[in-house]
């Protein structure tokens, strides 16, 4: 079989030869002997070792005899007969090479008769095999003109135009990928933020000019280098303390060829701050979180000044969401147990401002930044123990700190505030108390009342009554006549009602969110408001139109007192609390039930305990919403009493509302799925004398045969119902007063 090597020399001779080279045909003929076999049929190195001996200075060893060994003769590029055209030999030769190299694009740079063949960039009589050597830089230069000055100016070592371009390409341009791959083995670790290898690292050339003269940088200073940085770095805008040549750039906070990764960088970084921001750092320096930009060793533990401060513009805040995200840092901090213990420091540090006024509006606050234009108005750690130079302050301090806002006050306002420590027998007494009576009455009358729906439900039962097909009956939509009524309420106590059922769940809605900032379920409904500032606005309005009820119901109730000479029908007498015992005889052991008026002792109980509650909550509330003028008259301390006291009363109210108002005008089987009278003030006459058998028998009397005249069913002949309007002046059976 020929080899590629044997077809082109048996090529090169059967060609056609001009006639001035025929001599150095004869030349060779004689040359290798009238003996020798044909040339194609010579082993290589025959070949190369006859040529060697005119042409001393080619070592036969270095030509190609690693890449070509077995296959390349002197006859493979020098043809016998060839022409001495430098143009035509060059075309030969890059015919020959592109007949073993056909993998490979046979142009570089240019094409026609500006192309660079084979041999321009290969010498094959001087370079060492591929594999052991580049090809030469220089070279390269000579068409280039040396477009790296940088990497020339390296005497030893440097990186060979073929470490990053491809030759073999029409687009000789280096990959920004090759090129990095390339620096990295000579520049290894020099940027540890910015690895030049892996996934997502950046290349080189993003900050690196190879072509620059005098400088490695793309451009320094100004804002182009931060522009370079932010091409990458989208979510940090480039600009920090202004805009302009005079702005703060990256570089000048992050140093690339010193820096490890930001994470871990904080205490340099903070240290570069001072370079602009010198009194903050060294107040900073002075306070009790200085161990945190320690030279050696910083505590980690310690906040420093990336951790309250926001440096890119994307993040930046306003000075009111600092102060914020500040306080955020402390009370996270402060709430750890195991930096609490570590460092000897409360455990309730971070417990006790959140539960303070301030603390739970800085938690919706930070969450919900209501204006990126004006602070809010809420006082933080750091007005406290300040911002910097963090450390213990003075009462006299606080006081200042509350007078700010506060300006109107006296400086005993400052007793609000209840510190650090639990409230307890040597510290707040005031406000330990009024949480234990609470924590005691709550659970006392919430486990009463419940009882109470439990012994009903099962009296019910004993009596034989199927409660379910009660329930089910009175869901049912029944055909015939409306039974007969009474007026039970009449329209200015129906008024009186919606107006108290508004006041008081729209109270409730606006008001005990803010007592829990940290569920989803009341940030939800206090952005629905419209933020905290707007709800408070809202409850404190709605609190002073249920204040204005209360003044208007008890003003009316004096006066139908005084008018009628008599108390009103909702005030508890001696019967009731007979009443209240025979009650628990009957559920206990099956004693008749008393017979009662119009309102049984449970509802002149539940109306005396909202009464009371709510001319508390208004009296509270409203001193609440002035609380200046009221510590010029009480120590500041009463003030967090009051506040305690407005939240668990407002708690305590929603809570029986919930459990006992609820199950007894809906879920009660004798009036489910709703007790309507208090809408349409009219009651049933058999619901009344079911239930109220003392009015009825008061309202209907019995004649001198012993009977009762009933009013007959609506939409019958003769129907029609008793209007009640008098009821409030009449008086029971007995003579009492109802």
């Amino acid at each position: 079989m020929r080899t590629p090597l044997a077809e082109g020399s048996a090529r090169a001779i059967r060609g056609r030869v001009p006639r001035a080279e025929w001599g150095l045909v004869v030349m060779a003929a004689l040359t290798l002997g009238p003996g020798a076999p044909p040339l194609a049929a010579q082993e290589p190195q025959s070949v190369r070792m006859t040529c060697a001996e005119c042409h001393e200075g080619v070592d036969p060893s270095r030509e190609r005899a690693v890449a070509h060994a077995g296959s390349t003769t002197c006859l493979t590029c020098h043809h016998l007969g060839l022409t001495n055209d430098p143009v035509v030999a060059a075309a030969r030769r890059e015919e020959v090479c592109r007949g073993c190299h056909r993998e490979l694009e046979p142009a570089h740079v240019h094409a026609g008769a500006e192309a660079v063949t084979c041999t321009g960039c290969h010498s094959i009589h001087e370079d060492p095999p591929l594999p052991e050597a580049a090809v030469p830089s220089a070279r390269c230069v000579a068409c280039h003109e040396s477009p790296h000055p940088i990497h020339a100016r390296v005497t030893s070592g440097a990186p060979a135009c073929t470490d990053c371009h491809t030759l073999h390409s029409r687009r000789a341009n280096a990959t920004e990928a090759l090129v990095s791959e390339t620096c990295a083995s000579c520049h290894e670790g020099v940027h540890p933020s910015h690895p030049a290898t892996g996934d997502g690292a950046p290349r080189c050339t993003i900050c690196h000019s190879l072509s620059a003269e005098s400088n490695t940088f793309v451009s320094t200073g100004g804002p182009p280098a931060s522009a370079t940085c932010a091409s990458c770095h989208e979510d940090r805008p480039a600009e920090h303390g202004g805009r302009g040549p005079d702005a703060a750039q990256c570089t000048d906070c992050h140093s690339f060829a010193d820096d490890p990764a930001v994470a871990d960088a904080t205490a340099a970084i903070a240290a570069r701050c001072g370079i602009c921001h010198a009194e903050e750092l060294r107040d900073y320096r002075s306070g009790g979180h200085r161990e945190g930009l320690a030279v050696q060793a910083a505590n980690t533990d310690l906040p420093t000044c990336l951790t309250c401060h926001a440096i890119h513009g994307s993040e930046g805040r306003s000075a009111g969401d600092t102060r914020l995200a500040a306080t955020a840092a402390c009370v996270e901090c402060h709430s750890n147990d195991l930096l609490s213990r570590k460092y000897g420091l409360s455990e309730t540090v971070g417990a006790s401002y959140t539960e303070d006024f301030h603390g739970r509006t800085a938690q919706f606050l930070w969450r919900h930044p209501e204006s990126e234009d004006q602070p809010p108005v809420v006082m933080t750690c750091a007005d406290c123990h300040g911002a910097h130079d963090v450390g213990r302050r003075e009462d006299a301090v606080i006081a200042d700190v509350c007078l700010r806002c506060h300006e109107d006050g006296d400086a005993k306002l400052a007793g609000a505030w209840l510190g650090h420590s639990p409230p307890g027998p040597r510290n707040n007494a005031l406000v330990w108390l009024v949480r234990l009576f609470y924590y005691g009455l709550i659970p006392f009358v919430l486990i009463g009342l419940t009882l109470n729906i439990i012994f009903h439900l099962v009296d019910q039962r004993r009596k034989g009554a199927r409660i379910l097909d009660t329930l089910r009956s009175r869901l049912k939509r029944r055909k015939g006549p409306r039974p007969a009524t009474v007026t039970r309420f009449n329209r200015r106590e129906r008024l009186e009602h919606l107006g108290s059922m508004f006041t008081f769940i729209l109270l409730v809605v606006t008001g005990l969110p803010q007592t829990r900032p940290d569920l989803s379920v009341a940030r939800g409904i206090i952005d629905l408001f419209g933020g905290i500032a707007t709800t408070r606005l809202i409850h404190r309005a709605v609190g002073v139109m249920f204040v204005s009820l209360l003044l208007v119901h008890v003003g009316r109730a004096v006066a139908a007192a005084l008018r009628r000479r008599h108390l009103p029908v909702m005030v508890p007498v001696r019967k009731d609390f007979r009443d209240t015992l025979a009650t628990v005889r009957h559920y206990l052991v099956g004693t008749p039930r008393p017979k009662v008026g119009k309102f049984d002792f449970s509802e002149k109980y539940e109306y005396w305990g909202m009464f009371l509650g709510g001319t508390l909550m208004s009296v509270t509330g409203l001193m609440l919403l002035f609380p200046e003028l009221v510590t010029q008259l009480l120590p500041g301390s009463m003030v967090a009493a009051l506040r305690v006291v407005h939240g668990l009363e407002a708690t305590f109210a929603f809570m029986v509302v919930v459990l006992w108002h609820t199950y007894g005008v809906i879920l009660r089987p004798e009036v489910f799925p709703m007790d309507t009278s208090i809408f349409t003030g009219e009651i049933t006459v058999e619901r009344l004398k079911e239930e109220y058998p003392l009015e009825y028998e008061r309202l209907f009397p019995e004649d001198a045969d012993g009977r009762r005249e009933e009013p007959e069913p609506a939409g019958l002949p003769g129907a029609g119902q008793l209007r009640a309007e008098h009821l409030d002046d009449a008086a029971s059976p007995s003579g009492k007063e109802t």
